[in-house]
């Protein structure tokens, strides 16, 4: 978890105008693991700023893609956010629709992003690695419902 001057520091360490409402937004999106959506990162901010609007935490969360502090995840029925900039695996649950960023992998998907930009010669701006399934609350219900009497 970042503090709120860390927060602050890597906003203007970028060049980003810190704002009351836009350092709400950033901590909704760099402290959290869930990689949010437009309308949970709402949701989290609401209590203290009840007037925000959606359209404000657009514009800040492209302030903070363009600065290169979080990414876009774009899904099919909604984007997602996250700040974890290094290579990695995300977890996406097709029960829940909850994303999280996988324990392991990160060495796997940092050899073979290597060996492409080397033998391909290309590239590599960043990568996305997802795998989809159930999560384990989502899993540990689908199999208590495949056990249970009819």
């Amino acid at each position: 978890m970042l503090t709120q001057p860390e927060i602050v520091e890597r906003l203007r360490k970028w060049g980003v105008r810190v704002t009351p409402q836009r350092l709400a937004i950033a901590e909704a999106v760099l402290n959290s693991t869930d990689h949010p959506t437009v309308q949970q990162i709402h949701e989290r901010v609401r209590d203290h700023f009840p007037s925000m609007t959606l359209a404000t935490i657009y514009s800040t969360l492209g302030v903070l893609e363009r600065s290169g502090l979080i990414q876009e995840l774009p899904f099919e029925k909604m984007s997602r956010y996250e700040a974890n900039m290094e290579p990695h695996v995300n977890l996406v649950c097709i029960q829940c629709e909850n994303v999280m960023d996988a324990d392991v992998g990160q060495d796997v998907v940092v050899r073979l992003k290597n060996r492409i930009s080397s033998q391909a010669g290309f590239e590599v701006a960043w990568q996305r690695v997802d795998f989809y399934g159930w999560c384990p609350r989502c899993a540990s219900a689908k199999r208590q419902e495949q056990t249970a009497p009819v």
